[in-house]
């Protein structure tokens, strides 16, 4: 009996082991471990972050249609401004400036430039298109390089034309037009025939003696107010060029400075950012000099005069420039230093002919 339970035990468990295979697989030791899942390469650049759809906050004008947010750089979509290294260029940047000072910014941010610090869109102070009050002002011009079909984008193109439209008729900014000689009417002067007064020359005779004497005062008079005018002239010359002198000398400090600091930057990654260590080796003297002596400008050529304010201009904007300078890339940092060096030039150039 013992022999017939222990053979039917033996047929019950064959039996189980037949009728379900992956439970014996599962049982047996000696069954292979699964082949390995390949994992991805983990040396690969991430993503970038995505753009944020908007941008809130105080800017500063890099020049005419760029505004720095922070560490963020915005492009004003559907303008052009000119470059900083052309006419209008500065003036443009400095109206921009004008605009949004110490304004709260809010962009809509339509589209990625190089990264995700480089966006364009649209900025707006409150229900103010800063875009469009650039156009109205004439320091941009309409700039669409490829056409939206939304509502939107088409109704803001048709301000945005409208604003250079009304910019381009009233001759403003960029759109200003060298006045045109006015052509005068000239009269021939009536013929006066030649009479003689006999009571007015005998008048003349009699005071003859008087105005002999007014004539010799009078020329004593002219000849000692020339002396003293011709001294205050030598004196109001030695006074202009010492000035001179001493502008010229912070020109070419901040020349040198500007000179280093390009040549520094030139063995550098030129589509990248400047690294972090030689930022503080790219700043630019102060114009304590010019901004002392503003006043006394007048006291110089015009030429002279207009060269060093377009250049301390420039100097002010690049200095500017220079604090957002991990914002941007090295060839550009690069170009505004070179046109402040190129500008340079002109004050000197001029300067030399007087002082010589």
């Amino acid at each position: 009996m013992k022999v017939n339970i222990w053979l039917a035990t033996t047929a019950l468990f064959c039996l189980t082991l037949v009728a379900d295979p992956a439970l014996a697989k599962q049982k047996n030791p000696l069954q292979p471990p699964p082949p390995a899942v390949p994992v991805g390469d983990v040396d690969s650049v991430p993503l970038d972050a995505p753009a944020p759809p908007v941008l809130e906050g105080t800017g500063q004008a890099i020049d005419g249609d760029e505004i720095a947010i922070g560490d963020v750089i915005v492009r004003l979509d559907g303008i052009a401004a000119p470059l900083m290294t052309v006419p209008l260029g500065p003036e443009a940047r400095v109206a921009l400036q004008a605009l949004i000072d110490g304004q709260r910014l809010t962009c809509d941010v339509i589209d990625r430039g190089i990264d995700a610090q480089h966006l364009s869109g649209v900025c707006k102070i409150e229900d103010d298109d800063v875009a469009e009050a650039m156009l109205a002002g004439g320091m941009a011009a309409v700039y669409r390089p490829s056409v939206n079909t939304d509502a939107a984008s088409r109704e803001r193109a048709a301000r945005y034309d409208a604003a250079e439209t009304e910019a381009r008729g009233r001759d403003l900014g960029l759109w200003t037009k060298p006045p045109a000689a006015e052509e005068i009417a000239v009269e021939p002067a009536p013929v006066v025939e030649a009479t003689m007064d006999r009571d007015l020359l005998r008048g003349w005779l009699i005071q003859a003696p008087f105005l002999l004497f007014l004539g010799l005062a009078g020329i004593v008079a002219l000849i000692a107010a020339g002396s003293r005018k011709r001294a205050r002239d030598v004196q109001a010359e030695a006074d202009m060029q010492a000035l001179l002198a001493l502008l010229l000398g912070e020109v070419l400090a901040i020349r040198a400075a500007a000179q280093a600091a390009f040549d520094t930057t030139a063995p550098l990654i030129q589509d990248l950012p400047i690294p972090t260590a030689q930022l503080a080796g790219l700043a630019l003297p102060p114009a304590t000099v010019f901004e002392a002596n503003a006043a006394r400008l007048s006291s110089l050529p015009r030429e002279v005069s207009v060269d060093l304010v377009q250049f301390h201009a420039r100097h002010r904007v690049v200095s500017r420039i220079l604090l957002q300078a991990s914002a941007l890339r090295c060839e550009q940092l690069r170009a505004f230093l070179d046109a402040l060096i190129q500008a340079a030039d002109e004050p000197m150039n001029r300067a030399e002919k007087l002082l010589a």
